[in-house]
């Protein structure tokens, strides 16, 4: 399989798939508290629907003012190894940068051409041509509200987004914000002295595409320095993002792919619906439910504030929800109408991804050297078979079965593998999706480079603007840059 063809990286399944019963089991375990799976059809979209649930009516909105200073939140401070609660969110914006809407609803009002390319064009656009005169001003500066937190919006006060699915919370439009804002702190910093102005886009585009490329270039080095390395595996990090470049991947470093393999946007990448938290502290001591965080409305007569990011980044943070085979019931209605652990399960099935067994079997005869040095086996261990039998409600642990079946899907296999390891169990994923995710992502961020900034003076040049940045975040070089730096601390 070659080129735009390669919808896989291992391949489909010659295991028959479980059945309807089964699949409901699987959901009520994993969603315990939801409502049982709906036996009508999904309803059809509409762009009212949509509108009303993710967007409030308001013709004058209210910006929500700062905190009082005693209404400060005493902050507790993260336990070592734990994951921040914003990378859920960091990984979301990800997620929505190289993988197509599957969600049809999603699909229908995104008219976006998403590429497999970690390029950041949803913050940006696609690549070519200037940008549209409603995202920037002649300059090339984001066009944005007075506040410091919010995004340009509408008269009928939707935001104005690229990626529409960046408006699908709360947490990841203020994320998607900061972005905006993070290219204007670089595009202003080009200029050699306050006296200098930038030419208007219509005559030199070239000061753009460099804050661009920064930008850019600092979220690649982010994602592959902190983000990356608390995700993955450690056997598995070291061997895709080591100073040398793999000897094997599966994706090859010059393969074209039209879109991100299924095993990775169905399946291995979907471990974030297992972080989210049933509640969230947005800034003071106010928390906000899931579902005033989806639908952007007031909790308790309060609106969402601007986010203290410190809450999300850094070691004061509130903690994600672990990553294992449970997830907080405030997920069992998203997305939209339908329960997201029975649409993960059923994704996979629809894409007849591999199961476990094979996927190693595939690796172990394909990849026999990316195999071994990322530390995989054949073997079960005696955690991951516990962590399959357990079973909160008290119900027949139809994973530990399926797995024995060699039947079970891929996406709960590799949630319960991440609560299995031994390394910081629930806060790192296991060593098949770490492949997984390591494997499509170095091969976006390597698609990204080739088309922003293919010739290595500009990378370069590159590096030590990133160092330029990082003075400018209180640090003294990238090496000790952070998320949490270039959030947490005003400019």
């Amino acid at each position: 399989m070659g080129g735009e063809d390669r919808d896989y990286l291992f391949g489909k399944t010659r295991m028959p798939l479980p059945d309807k019963e089964e699949i409901a089991e699987m959901v009520a375990a994993i969603i315990p508290w939801s409502d049982p799976i709906s036996e009508t059809p999904e309803a059809p979209y509409t762009s009212a629907g949509m509108q009303a649930l993710l967007t409030p009516v308001s013709e004058n909105p209210v910006h929500p003012p700062e905190p009082a200073e005693s209404e400060k939140v005493v902050k507790i401070p993260l336990n070592p190894g734990k994951l921040p609660a914003g990378f859920t969110y960091w990984g979301q914006w990800i997620a929505h940068d190289i993988i197509s809407p599957t969600h049809p609803a999603q699909n229908h009002y995104s008219s976006r051409q998403v590429s497999p390319a970690l390029n950041m064009d949803s913050l940006y656009g696609e690549s070519g041509g200037l940008p549209p005169h409603w995202l920037t001003d002649e300059q090339g500066f984001f066009r944005l509200p007075d506040n410091d937190w919010d995004c340009l919006r509408d008269n009928c006060n939707t935001p104005l987004l690229f990626e529409p699915r960046n408006n699908d919370n709360a947490i990841i439009l203020q994320f998607h914000s900061q972005w905006q804002r993070i290219h204007n702190r670089i595009l202003g910093s080009l200029c050699q002295s306050p006296e200098q102005a930038l030419p208007h886009l219509c005559e030199d585009v070239s000061w753009f595409r460099k804050a661009q490329q920064i930008t850019v270039a600092l979220f690649h080095y982010l994602v592959i320095h902190e983000w990356l390395p608390a995700i993955l595996d450690r056997q598995v990090y070291d061997y895709y993002f080591s100073e040398q470049p793999p000897a094997v991947t599966i994706l090859g470093s010059d393969e074209y792919i039209s879109r991100v393999p299924y095993e990775f946007s169905h399946a291995a990448f979907r471990f974030g619906h297992s972080m989210v938290r049933e509640t969230y502290k947005l800034r003071g001591n106010d928390s906000f439910t899931l579902h005033a965080l989806l639908t952007h409305q007031a909790e308790r007569g309060k609106a969402i504030p601007p986010i203290d990011w410190s809450l999300f980044f850094g070691g004061f943070a509130q903690e994600v929800q672990p990553i294992n085979l449970i997830v907080v019931s405030g997920m069992g209605g998203i997305p939209v109408s339908r329960n997201i652990a029975e649409r993960n399960i059923a994704a996979g099935m629809k894409a007849e991804l591999m199961t476990v067994q094979e996927c190693k079997q595939y690796l172990e005869g394909e990849y026999p050297e990316l195999f071994k040095g990322c530390g995989l086996t054949m073997d079960d261990s005696e955690s991951l078979l516990t962590e399959l039998k357990m079973d909160p409600m008290n119900q027949a642990s139809l994973f530990y079965t399926l797995h024995r079946e060699n039947r079970l899907p891929l996406w709960p296999f590799l949630l319960a593998e991440s609560s299995a390891q031994e390394d910081n169990p629930g806060h790192r994923m296991g060593k098949l999706g770490s492949v997984i995710i390591a494997d499509v992502l170095l091969h976006a961020i390597n698609a990204a480079k080739k088309q922003l900034f293919p010739l290595k003076e500009t990378q370069q040049e590159l590096a030590i603007c990133l160092d330029q940045f990082s003075k400018q975040c209180g640090e003294e070089n990238a090496a000790s840059l952070t998320m949490s730096a270039i959030l947490c601390k005003k400019e």
